[in-house]
């Protein structure tokens, strides 16, 4: 046996056990990384949009205080609608009951602020989840699971959706520039902005799996973001015009791009979306509860082999 290091064999078994379980510890974290940042743009998204179209300053969302108030009544008519729909009262109901609702209470509350209409909330829930509850069940179909679609083909379908969403603005004024020559500006705008903002919320230890999923869910909220931002300057340059001589049109269109505008605000509009979401994954990091004590090496699954 010559010269045997009792000492070192108990040990390798151990190093195998901890890389184990921090390749575990790594991959939960960023699970739910990527969780929280897609839940942040799918929750909030509709309030985002809300105040690009209406033109609130982007330094105003940043400070918080133009965002607390319907985002507070959002959160409020997804739980007051979850307890209706479960039959429980709301202060049973859980961040997971709730979080089915999220995106249409945001959706709610948005319209309504940008119409400048008060909002009910007792009565929003009551009206929303009596709705709710005539949905039928078989229509509840997850297209990307259920139909074996591939993960190419729904990052397509993402795209497409986006492109979709920009032409119908782009159908109602296009600057005098040409709907071709507009798109082909504002689509990779947002195919870019959507890929890199989902791997700097990510980090460069993501898969690209996670990546890609990520950048489907930013595509789908900044597509949106872009239109509120593209339709706010259609509407603000018609009003402008309005009452010119084609020779007076002809000479600002010359001295001014509004399509430049639109892409500047959509990057403010883009860091600061992105910017919550990441606050809001270290908030979620900041108050996860400290890590149980790891098991026994003998409660503790095989280390995966080397």
């Amino acid at each position: 046996m010559g010269n045997l290091d009792l000492k070192s064999l108990a040990a390798r078994p151990r190093r195998a056990e901890e890389r184990w379980d921090e390749d575990r510890d790594r991959r939960e974290a960023a699970r739910k990384a990527k969780a929280t940042v897609q839940q942040f743009m799918n929750h909030n998204g509709p309030l985002f949009t809300a105040f690009a179209r209406a033109g609130v300053p982007v330094s105003e969302v940043v400070e918080g205080e133009v965002l607390r108030q319907p985002a507070s009544q959002a959160m409020r008519l997804a739980a007051l609608l979850a307890a209706k729909v479960a039959g429980k009262d709301p202060a049973e109901i859980t961040a997971a009951e709730t979080r089915p609702f999220r995106t249409a209470a945001a959706s709610y509350v948005s319209s309504r602020w940008l119409a400048g209409m008060e909002i009910d909330v007792e009565r929003a829930a009551s009206e929303m989840a009596s709705a709710a509850m005539l949905a039928d069940g078989s229509w509840d179909h997850d297209l990307f699971r259920d139909e074996g679609i591939s993960d190419h083909a729904s990052l397509m379908i993402t795209a497409v959706n986006a492109a979709t969403t920009l032409a119908r603005a782009v159908e109602k004024y296009d600057f005098r520039a040409g709907r071709a020559a507009v798109m082909g500006r504002l689509v990779p705008a947002v195919a870019e902005a959507a890929a890199r903002t989902a791997q700097d919320m990510l980090g460069k230890g993501a898969t690209e799996a996670d990546v890609r999923n990520v950048t489907q869910t930013a595509a789908r909220n900044l597509s949106a973001i872009l239109e509120a931002c593209y339709e706010r300057k259609a509407r603000e340059v018609v009003g402008h015009l309005n009452g010119k001589s084609e020779q007076e049109k002809r000479a600002w269109y010359a001295e001014n791009s509004p399509l430049d505008e639109v892409l500047s605000a959509f990057r403010e509009w883009t860091v600061c979306f992105g910017g919550f979401a990441v606050a809001a994954t270290r908030d979620m990091s900041a108050k996860a509860p400290e890590p149980r004590e790891r098991p026994r090496a003998s409660e503790r699954m095989p280390p995966a082999a080397e």
